[in-house]
């Protein structure tokens, strides 16, 4: 036996590789190189040494006579199958994991003209979707992972930035309305799109039953960038855009309002006069403003700066980086919405290699400056309206009618311009992760991390935005909310390679604890404008506090075994507890096991099927908890009344003691096959998964005598989502200097309610329907427009002349068909082209369903419409989409207010293909070390969408709620 040493490193830039795996083949003696890259093995002459290093590939060498220092220089791969993957408490590679996550690189993030992290991820993942819910600065976004899980519970996926618990989630952050509406702010705005490193996405058994109850409904773990040893780098980044909206909906104008009106009234043989039809006779009908493209149709600009440097040397690397982003809105007032971000890591190893430290630190401050609502409401504002008086004033009347008399509150849309949000918002996220290296395998680590949510929100209603008509006077909202979240994870961990033999045991523990507190006050009767910012000020204010406290302790441990890298195992298990459920409830049991096998590196695989570079079939197993049910529901609570008893406060109760209530489960079932041809240069994933989850918890109905309308409760009700999750990459043209590589990605999900006992007589008899998907809407069957009547119709299944739930003869599908994206990207020399496209196959709400109900019926009201509802039933024989217009209740406006919108026919075709982002760049490349590289591009979100639906986007699908935005952008790059 002979003493070998060597070093290993990159045959690119002769980097040291530190942690490389050098074996003796066949035998168990297998050591890791330092940071130096050096090594000390014994071995024997003419065996063979295995040399392995992620993301490299492996060689294998003969030891000879009289060689005993070897020089070894590994090749880096361009497989994605050796690409390192972030996984809970670990990392693997595609090509040795036995779960399914998905990576989202920093450089498919950072070629798009983004803010917030979700938006880069849309289309790019199989079975996530992500929905924009508004144009609007900073507005949220909904995000679900193969399918709902729970009947009424959260659905929301677990985030984690940096092996922290990102505390509010995707729960918005603000506690005052204002123009995001419903969609909320996106808590995702307070971390820097710049400073992230890759985002991995959890979806299986494997993948997630670490995180327990946590990860029920997917893991998307953010890691953010990190040094490299080398010299110091530096990198700046100025990106600026302009941006629109995707969607304008076109109105009426007036001669076309005027005449639908007067149409209505025609057609209900009604005389408009002065008070049922002053719009018509008393106001000035030759004024015309297009309210829709002045609320929705102006230009956004957008400013965003990223600094780094970075560098360190084999034992110590460091990042530090920070930002700057700004953008306005469409609107025609300046309000701009900025983010600065100051961020920075550290990672040190000894130079024994038994300690280390891995330290990082993020801190955001955004302010969101908004109006209190969003004015695309406004667009049905009749197109003749007087909004300014002959001294540029707000203006309230004309012609000696007050809009408030005629029913218009606050009718004067201007006004709301006047009506400002302001949000200021912090986070700050730190990590800590401290290892040592006891024995030779066997490590133990700490994992450190807070995170903390500040807000301080006010929204004003001056006196020059009040109708002088209403004796509403000035008002303000104040909201201020903290979140703080701190995680302790202690962990043993133990691999050993012992011949073929690889294993690894991981032991832990968590705890957590969040806690939320917010104040929210309502101040009124202010005496002047220049006091609203001040609660003291106001004549009358009345406050409101919350507090929330969630706790989370749990012991995990995961056992991994692979055999010569070919055949795996990875068994996972975790016991949770909750301070969400009662006593005997909090604690519950949580596993999974996944299987791998690497077929392509049998013999018989190797010889018949050599075009076959890989080939792979993995499964997987197990069970998840769901704790999204909010804190406190087993608590009997009380709440202040409004009343007083002897002049002392008084307390009414909220809710009842439930103790009995317990964890949703789901159980997790996935089969993969993954296949690369031609070395690896076309990649074909292909899976199939199968969710149930039961034990649902839903709201009991309880008898009136008990003072309570409902109490939660288990039921044995479940609920399945199953499908086919499709990925091609190809490396199409590989040459020195063309190279063009695609991604295809394709999800079929179906999501289904398998059992629910006593639905038929329950109180969601209405609501749900067994074998059907659990968001789908049971309706009227919609048969169109009556050519003899002009009137809308439906069947009337039991023919007794009424319409009711008795009737609801459709079930409607809103969930995507399929969805999925393609992306392209070609190089040539310096040049660089993307191209990533988006596409679903979706039913949801058409324009009917805003100009029905959400704009009431075409010629009642002082309410505009949208111009296709031009094609209207004028005279028997007429075939149109549209029932006569009515200006009064008749039964036009019936069916047109209560009948149309609880039916199938306010639902169409919503598919579309969306060109989600393009990105042109060239380098200028750096002929000397004192000479920077240069990159400039120009690249656009939103360019184009491919859609045959009507009205609004189809995205968001409400003409009420501002489209996503199209940017189109340019920037530099600088490194040196």
């Amino acid at each position: 036996m002979l003493e070998i040493q060597g070093r290993v490193s990159s045959l690119k830039d002769n980097t040291p590789l530190q942690g490389a795996s050098i074996g003796v083949k066949e035998t168990d003696r297998t050591v890791t190189t330092d940071a130096d890259g050096r090594f000390h093995i014994r071995a024997g002459v003419g065996s063979y040494l295995e040399v392995s290093y992620v993301g490299f590939q492996k060689k294998i060498i003969k030891l000879i006579s009289g060689v005993r220092d070897i020089n070894i220089q590994l090749e880096e791969v361009n497989s994605d199958l050796d690409e390192v993957v972030v996984m809970g408490y670990g990392t693997t590679s595609k090509r040795l994991n036995t779960g399914n996550i998905s990576k989202v690189s920093s450089k498919e993030i950072e070629n798009q003209p983004v803010s917030n992290p979700l938006a880069a991820l849309i289309g790019r993942v199989p079975g996530l979707v992500i929905t924009q819910r508004s144009g609007i600065a900073g507005s949220g976004f909904s995000v679900q992972i193969r399918g709902q899980n729970s009947l009424l519970q959260g659905s929301e996926p677990f985030f984690i930035v940096d092996g922290v618990p990102f505390s509010p989630g995707n729960t918005s952050l603000n506690q005052v309305n204002n123009a995001t509406d419903a969609a909320g702010i996106s808590p995702f705005n307070l971390l820097n799109i710049g400073d992230i490193e890759s985002i991995e996405i959890l979806k299986d058994a494997d993948a997630t039953a670490i995180y327990g109850s946590r990860g029920a409904n997917g893991v998307i773990m953010i890691t953010t960038k990190k040094g490299k040893q080398g010299k110091t780098q530096f990198n700046a980044k100025v990106i600026y855009g302009v941006s629109k909206a995707t969607k304008i909906v076109q109105m009426l104008n007036t001669q076309q309002y005027v005449e639908m009106r007067k149409e209505g009234f025609a057609n209900d043989g009604i005389v408009p006069d002065a008070s049922n039809a002053p719009d018509l006779l008393v106001f000035d009908t030759t004024r015309y403003t297009d309210f829709a493209k002045m609320f929705s149709g102006g230009t956004a600009n957008a400013l965003d700066v990223q600094t780094s440097i970075s560098g360190g040397n084999v034992n110590t690397q460091f990042y530090v980086g920070g930002g700057y982003h700004r953008e306005t809105t469409v609107l025609p007032v300046d309000l701009p919405n900025s983010k600065a971000s100051a961020y920075f890591k550290l990672n040190h190893r000894s130079i024994n290699q038994k300690f280390q430290l891995n330290l990082s630190a993020n801190f955001v401050s955004a302010t969101s400056n908004l109006t209190n609502n969003d004015l695309t409401f406004f667009s049905s504002t009749m197109p003749h309206l007087k909004i300014y008086d002959d001294e540029g004033n707000l203006n309230w009347e004309e012609g000696g009618v007050t809009y408030r008399a005629i029913g218009l509150t606050d009718a004067n849309p201007m006004a709301y311009l006047k009506k400002r949000y302001k949000g200021q918002f912090q986070n700050l996220n730190s990590n800590l992760n401290i290892g040592y290296s006891i024995l030779k395998g066997l490590d133990i680590k700490i994992n450190l991390g807070y995170n903390l949510v500040y807000s301080d929100e006010l929204s004003t209603t001056p006196s020059t935005s009040l109708d002088p008509n209403s004796t509403n006077q000035p008002y303000s909202y104040f909201g201020n909310s903290k979140q703080s979240s701190w995680i302790i994870e202690p962990q043993l961990d133990y691999s050993r390679r012992i011949g073929p033999h690889k294993i690894s045991i991981l032991l832990g523990s968590t705890l957590q604890d969040r806690k939320f507190t917010g104040i929210y006050t309502q101040a009124t009767g202010y005496s002047s404008d220049i006091l609203l910012e001040s609660i003291a000020s106001a004549a009358d204010a009345r406050s409101s506090n919350s507090f929330g406290q969630y706790r989370y302790s749990a012991a995990f441990a995961r056992l991994g075994y692979s055999y010569q890298d070919r055949y795996i195992a990875n068994i996972s298990g975790r016991r949770d507890g909750s301070s969400r459920f009662g006593p005997g409830k909090q604690f519950s049991n949580f596993g999974a096991i996944g299987l791998g096998w690497i077929f392509s590196s049998t013999s018989l695989i190797k010889e018949f099927l050599p075009w076959l570079s890989f080939g792979k079939l993995r499964g997987s197993y197990g069970t998840t908890g769901n704790d999204q049910i909010g804190d406190y529901k087993f608590l009997d609570t009380w709440t202040a009344g409004q009343y007083t008893f002897q002049g002392m406060g008084t307390l009414g109760p909220t809710s009842l003691f439930n103790p009995d209530y317990a964890w949703e489960l789901t159980r997790k079932l996935e089969f993969g096959l993954e296949m690369g041809f031609l070395q690896n240069r076309v990649i074909l994933t292909a899976s199939y998964f199968r969710n149930r989850s039961g034990n649902q918890l839903i709201n009991y109905t309880l008898p009136i005598q008990t003072g309570f309308s409902q109490i939660g409760k288990n039921l044995d009700a479940e609920i399945q989502n199953k499908g086919f999750e499709f990925v091609l990459t190809s490396k199409n043209i590989v040459h020195k200097n063309l190279q063009w590589s695609s991604n295809f990605n394709l999800s079929l999900i179906r999501n289904k309610l398998l059992n629910f006992p006593g639905l038929a007589s329950s109180s969601y008899a209405n609501r749900y329907t067994i074998g059907q998907p659990i968001n789908s809407i049971k309706t009227y069957h919609y048969l169109g427009v009556d050519p003899a009547s002009g009137l809308y119709t439906f069947e009337d299944l039991n023919s007794d002349g009424n319409l009711d739930v008795q009737d609801y003869a459709s079930i409607v599908k809103t969930e995507p068909v399929f969805y999925g994206g393609l992306s392209n990207s070609i190089s040539f020399k310096q040049f660089q082209f993307d191209l990533f496209l988006e596409f679903r196959k979706q039913t949801g709400r058409n324009y009917l369903g805003s100009s029905n109900s959400g704009l009431g019926v075409p010629g009642y009201g002082y309410v505009n419409k949208p111009i296709l509802i031009l094609d209207r039933w004028r005279s028997p024989g007429d075939v149109s989409e549209i029932q006569r217009y009515t200006a009064s209740t008749s039964t036009a406006y019936l069916n047109g207010i209560s009948y149309l919108p609880g039916s199938d026919g306010i639902y169409t075709d919503a598919s579309f293909i969306r060109c989600r982002s393009v990105m042109i760049s060239y380098v200028f490349k750096s002929v000397k070390p004192s000479i920077p590289s240069i990159r400039v591009y120009a690249t656009a979100q939103n360019l184009f969408t491919v859609s045959g639906y009507k009205g609004a986007d189809p995205e968001n699908q409400n003409m009420m709620v501002l489209s996503p935005l199209r940017t189109i952008a340019g920037g530099i790059e600088i490194n040196f």
